[in-house]
């Protein structure tokens, strides 16, 4: 039997720390629930392998660097190498961009990263024998792709409720959520489920676990249990859970709840089919990847320096999100004016990052890709997968931004908006092709 060991801690940032997700910036002022960094440890023999998984927006450079030190201090370099740290993508969560030297923001940091020790101690500490029954299921009805072809021609990232001008959306993308049951003394000890889509359904100045929390709180309740269970982001980098076709508000505590608890009735509809998965070794592989960062052509240098010449600045009321750009506000167009003379300015060549994957026997993967790749990315990586079911797990080991298709590029929409160290277009094929030979 594979030994397993689970466990979770309290993350959720004081009043007043800022939340990441959006451009503006949003000092928290309470909170809907708490956040979690939660770890599932799994051994077999001398190999180990596990999950730090937070209800944060991504893992930036500074928390996973901090992160590694101390799991490497605590517990040596091979099953620091072993461990998956990643994020759900909440964008309630605390933002560690902005403000950082701050007493209270540093407060939040260090608590995070004592708290995810602590959880990854306990984990270890928790390994008892259990099994894995493992499957899927092809229903996400929560889950859009939010880059649209209009009538004009033209690609737009968020055009609007119930906007005439939509044709089609930009591509297709896998609906598929995986699920593993982790069995224990005859019962039902954790769960581990892999969806893609945003987490930006709240908005707002509370914290909150956004679906992903609402999610978790559904199943718990329906099984009368306090069940543990991981959330792993799917690649949803060009995918949301809005709707444009329906002129209703989607962004609210009680959207999250609806999406919560509509993907807990699909996984808990399907707990009863899932697969013994066979105990086969367990092999990890650490696989270094080059990411090669966007460069501007002179065209676009001087159409950056025009929009910033003539484009008035004002500013703007509210929450700033990615389809004020669509909506040509002026806040936004200057904004990501100036983002793209900076990606001109500051940017290096590339960097370095890494892809792990875990492997169990030919029956199941992991493989984490870094910040948010478009969903094209995990659909090429299962393609090219030998494996019965492939669990792509985003916002993991290494910081990066949007990774479109090299197709998206010339198309347009937010994601594509160059930033400094932005990815280049070839990027999502660098990601593909080091995730295929990880696995």
């Amino acid at each position: 039997m594979y030994k397993i060991g689970f466990a979770q801690e309290i993350i959720t940032p004081p009043v007043g720390v800022g939340l990441a997700g959006y451009m503006n910036e949003r000092p928290n002022i309470g909170m809907y629930d708490d956040l979690f960094v939660k770890s599932l440890v799994i051994a077999q023999g001398d190999t180990k392998c596990g999950f730090l998984t937070f209800d944060l927006c991504s893992i930036v450079k500074p928390l996973f660097d901090e992160l590694y030190k101390r799991i490497e201090a605590e517990f040596g370099k091979e099953f620091c190498d072993s461990i998956i740290i990643s994020a759900t993508h909440t964008h309630t969560g605390p933002d560690f961009t902005r403000h950082f030297d701050a007493e209270i923001t540093r407060y939040s940091f260090n608590q995070i990263c004592d708290a995810a020790l602590r959880a990854l101690k306990r984990a270890v500490m928790n390994l008892q024998d259990g099994e894995l029954e493992i499957g899927s299921v092809y229903n996400n009805p929560y889950g859009f792709v939010r880059r649209y072809w209009m009538k004009s021609g033209v690609i737009v990232t968020n055009p609007g409720w119930g906007n005439p001008d939509i044709d089609k959306p930009e591509s297709d993308y896998d609906r598929t959520i995986g699920i593993i049951k982790v069995i224990q003394h005859g019962r039902l000890a954790a769960l581990i489920c892999n969806i893609a889509n945003h987490g930006d359904t709240v908005g707002g100045s509370l914290v909150s676990g956004d679906w992903y929390g609402r999610f978790v709180q559904e199943i718990q309740h329906e099984l009368r249990s306090g069940l543990p269970v991981i959330v792993l982001d799917d690649a949803s980098g060009d995918i949301n859970h809005f709707d444009f076709h329906q002129k209703i508000n989607q962004t609210s505590i009680k959207e999250a709840t609806r999406i919560g608890r509509g993907y807990a009735a699909i996984v808990l509809e399907a707990l009863d089919s899932l697969k013994k998965l066979p105990e086969n070794a367990i092999t990890v592989t650490n696989t270094p990847v080059t990411i090669p960062h966007y460069k501007l052509t002179p065209e676009e240098v001087a159409a950056a320096e025009h929009t910033l010449a003539t484009v008035p600045d004002i500013p703007k009321e509210g929450d700033f999100e990615s389809q004020d750009l669509a909506n040509k506000v002026p806040a936004a167009l200057r904004f990501f004016a100036q983002r793209a003379l900076d990606c001109h300015a500051k940017s290096t060549d590339s960097h370095e990052g890494r892809i792990t994957s875990f492997k169990f026997g030919d029956d199941l993967a992991f493989v984490t890709l870094p910040g948010e790749p478009f969903n094209g990315i995990a659909r090429a990586i299962r393609a090219g997968s030998k494996f019965k079911h492939t669990f792509v797990v985003s916002l993991a080991q290494s910081p990066s931004g949007y990774v479109p298709m090299k197709e998206c590029f010339p198309r347009g929409g937010y994601e594509v908006q160059p930033a400094v160290d932005s990815p280049s277009p070839d990027a999502a094929q660098a990601l593909i092709d080091a995730a295929l030979k990880s696995l």
